[in-house]
C-alpha cells in the first residue's frame, strides 16, 4: 500500500523565503540630521528656520544658566573663606580675651581650636584646589 503524498494547494510551500529589512535611524541634539531638516522644510515651509531658531535659542539660555551657577559659585566660595576667617578669628580674640582675664587655660583651648580651624580649613582648601586643577589637566588629555 502507497501512500499519496499529494500537497495540498492551502499548505505553505517549502521553498518560500520572507525577508524583513528594517532601517532605524536616531539622532542626538537639537538640530536634525541635514536630510531630515529638508524634509520638514518640504512638508511645512520655514520649519528649518524656526528648528534652527529653536536650538540657538536653547543654547543661550543654558550658557545664561551655566553663568550664573559659575558666579553664584565663586560669591559662596569667597563668602566661605570671609566667614570662615571672620569665625577663626573671633575665636582667637575670644581665647585671649580670657586668657587676659584670669581663664588661661579655657582662652588656651579657645585660641588654639581657632587657629587649628583656621590652618585646617586653608589647607584642605589648597589640597582640593590641587586635585581638582590635576582631574581637569588629566581630562584635557
Amino acid at each position: 500500500m502507497a501512500k499519496n503524498k499529494s500537497k495540498s494547494p492551502s499548505s505553505p510551500q517549502p521553498d518560500r523565503h520572507i525577508t524583513r529589512t528594517e532601517v532605524v535611524a536616531s539622532y542626538s541634539g537639537p538640530i536634525p540630521p541635514p536630510e531630515l531638516l529638508r524634509q520638514y522644510e518640504d512638508i511645512c515651509p520655514g520649519a528649518a528656520d524656526r528648528i534652527l531658531t529653536m536650538a540657538e535659542a536653547q543654547s543661550h539660555h543654558r550658557q545664561g544658566i551655566e553663568a550664573n551657577v559659575i558666579k553664584s559659585n565663586t560669591r559662596n566660595s569667597i563668602l566661605g573663606v570671609i566667614f570662615a576667617f571672620i569665625l577663626g578669628l573671633s575665636t582667637i580674640l575670644g581665647g585671649v580675651f580670657l586668657a587676659f582675664n584670669g581663664l588661661a587655660w579655657p582662652g588656651a583651648l579657645l585660641g588654639s581650636a581657632g587657629l587649628i580651624g583656621l590652618v585646617s580649613v586653608f589647607i584642605y582648601g589648597t589640597r582640593s584646589n590641587k586635585e581638582e586643577r590635576a582631574t581637569k589637566q588629566n581630562d584635557k588629555f
